[in-house]
Order: structure tokens, then C-alpha cells, then sequence
């Protein structure tokens, strides 16, 4: 259960600023994401922010705030230009708390750089109309501990910069060269597969259809195992890549047994799809579903219908492929 004070400004945030948010309906994953969010990084950045915005007040009354206002100006810039470039979209998925961690230190130091310079700005006009703290109230001792209060609280907003910068920088440093795997990967895969349905479209030999069938569940697979190397189990994988090598090793294989292997592959395909909404609801994804659905109950069809079938299988891969790039895949069913 929430401290009383922590409790009253997670009312505030979810009331106030997300009201109209919360009235959304949301998948539960989508909910439990937001509460997360308030929880674990808004009330606890602006509790911060107040706490140590507090810390600089006494300077501001005491003291020439010109000094701070010049500290907080930049640091603000820097604070903001940094919270809104960082995005959690390129972070890998076991790195989803430490995410967490790196834009609340982020956010504590804009939240905090805006409260402060809020308050500069109340002294600063309070001065300005003649309020005063008189000398009596301000000796020597009363205004140095003022300095070390204004301390703490830029020192906080300075560290949560730093910390937050190493933090992206880490996290950075783990996506070096991922993004270049990813594009050609997508690039190889995406190529072959409107090469292959193309050529399954032009009524070619059952080995040649066999073989193309193959062929591109094979560069599927493989591109996808060696994609998530060491972030996913690797034997389903290895088994859906022999399984396509089959069809190129063997394409003069019966029709029955080549459709029932490329049936099986597909549906692996499908499989290692993740089950978020975004994906299940897509049309792709549904005609996927429908594909396998009427590839199995017509074991019987001409081979032109069949090669036809799997073009459009092909198609709708290469869409998914097009559409998600690598969050299509969930590695826990790989």
C-alpha cells in the first residue's frame, strides 16, 4: 500500500494529468503497462522533484538566485531534449526494468529542473514587488545552510542527468549492430518472399515449388535464429529450419507429404508470433490463420490451387514481416 504522500500524488497524476487517459478502454497488458508507469516512474519523478525542489526555496529567499537560474537554465534544455529523444521501442526485452530505471532518472531530472525554476521564478518576482527577508532573519549560518540545501537539490538534478546518460549509453552500447542485423535480415527475407510468391503464382513444377517452398522458410527460420542468438531457445528453431531443408533436399517428394510439411511450417511460423493484440487483430495474421485452416481440410486440390494458396501465404508473411519488424516474434516460442 502507498505512503499517504506518495498515495496523494498518485491520485493527482492518474486524476489530473491521465485522467482522460484511464477512460480509454485497455487491454489488460496495456493497463497493466500504464499502472506500472504511474507507480513505478511518475509519482515517485514528481514526489522527487517536489521533495528537492523544497531544498532550493530557503536559497532563493536568502540568497541571489541569479547564480541558480543560470545552472538551471541549461540543465533544463538538457533534461528536456533528453527525456523526449529517449525511447524504450529499441530496448531489448530483458532490459524492460533497467528501461524502467533509465527514463525515471531521466524524467526526475526534467520534472525536477521545471519545479525549480518555478520556484526562481515565484522568488524572483516576490523580490521584485519588495518581499524581503529582512537581515535579522538571515545571518551568516541560517544562509550557508541555505547554500548546502540548494545544493542537494541542483546536485540531484545534476546526478540524475549523469545517471540517466550512462544509463542510455549502456543500453545503447547493447543494440550496437542489431539494428544493422535486423535491416538485413528484413531486407534478405522480405526480397525472397515476393520472389517466391511471385514464382508460385506462375504454375512452375511441383519440384521447382517445392524447392522455392523450402527455400524461403529456410531464410525465415535461420535469419530468425541467428537474429535472437542468445536471447531465445534455439531448438524449436532448429527444428523448423531442418524441417524446410527437407523440401529443399528432397523436392521430388510426393505432393501429399510436401504440403504437409510446408502446412507444418507455416503454422510454425504462425507460432512464434506474438499474441498481442496488434498482431492478432491484423489481416495478415487472419489470413494466415485462414490459409492453414483451408490448406488442411483441401488435401486434395490441384497443385496450382495449392502453389496459389502458398503465394498468398507468402504475401501475408512478408507483410507481417513489413508491418512489425522484430516485435512480431515473442521469444519465448522460438
Amino acid at each position: 500500500m502507498l505512503r499517504k504522500p506518495f498515495a496523494v500524488v498518485d491520485r493527482l497524476v492518474r486524476s489530473l494529468i491521465l485522467g482522460k487517459f484511464f477512460t480509454i478502454s485497455l487491454s489488460k497488458l496495456e493497463a497493466e503497462t500504464a499502472d506500472k508507469a504511474v507507480r513505478f516512474k511518475y509519482v515517485p519523478a514528481v514526489r522527487n522533484a517536489l521533495l528537492y525542489g523544497l531544498f532550493l526555496l530557503p536559497a532563493l529567499l536568502m540568497l541571489d538566485i541569479s547564480i541558480v537560474i543560470s545552472v538551471l537554465i541549461p540543465t533544463t534544455m538538457v533534461a528536456g531534449t533528453a527525456w523526449y529523444s529517449v525511447s524504450l521501442a529499441s530496448l531489448k526485452k530483458k532490459f524492460e526494468n533497467f528501461g524502467m530505471e533509465l527514463t525515471t532518472d531521466l524524467f526526475v531530472a526534467f520534472a525536477l529542473s521545471l519545479v525549480m525554476l518555478f520556484f526562481a521564478t515565484i522568488a524572483s518576482l516576490a523580490k521584485t514587488v519588495g518581499f524581503e527577508l529582512p537581515p535579522s532573519l538571515t545571518p551568516l549560518w541560517a544562509r550557508r545552510g541555505a547554500g548546502l540545501l540548494a545544493l542537494l537539490g541542483v546536485g540531484k538534478l545534476l546526478y540524475a542527468i549523469f545517471a540517466g546518460s550512462i544509463k542510455y549509453d549502456i543500453n545503447d552500447a547493447m543494440l550496437t549492430g542489431q539494428n544493422e542485423a535486423a535491416e538485413r535480415y528484413f531486407k534478405a527475407s522480405l526480397s525472397l518472399l515476393h520472389t517466391t510468391a511471385a514464382a508460385l503464382r506462375q504454375s512452375r513444377s511441383l519440384q521447382v515449388a517445392n524447392y522455392s517452398i523450402g527455400l524461403a522458410f529456410y531464410e525465415v527460420f535461420a535469419n530468425i535464429r541467428e537474429l535472437y542468438e542468445g536471447r531465445a531457445p534455439s531448438a524449436r528453431l532448429g527444428e523448423w529450419v531442418e524441417k524446410a531443408n527437407q523440401l529443399i533436399r528432397n523436392p521430388s517428394m510426393a505432393k501429399t507429404d510436401a504440403d504437409a510439411c510446408a502446412l507444418e511450417l507455416v503454422r510454425a511460423f504462425v507460432a512464434a508470433c506474438c499474441q498481442r493484440p496488434s498482431v492478432l487483430k491484423h489481416k495478415s495474421y487472419i489470413a494466415l490463420r485462414d490459409e492453414i485452416k483451408c490448406l488442411a481440410e483441401n488435401v486434395d486440390e490441384e497443385q496450382f490451387m495449392t502453389d496459389t494458396r502458398m503465394s498468398v501465404v507468402f504475401t501475408e508473411i512478408s507483410n507481417l514481416l513489413e508491418e512489425f519488424g522484430m516485435d512480431l516474434f515473442d521469444m519465448k516460442n522460438l
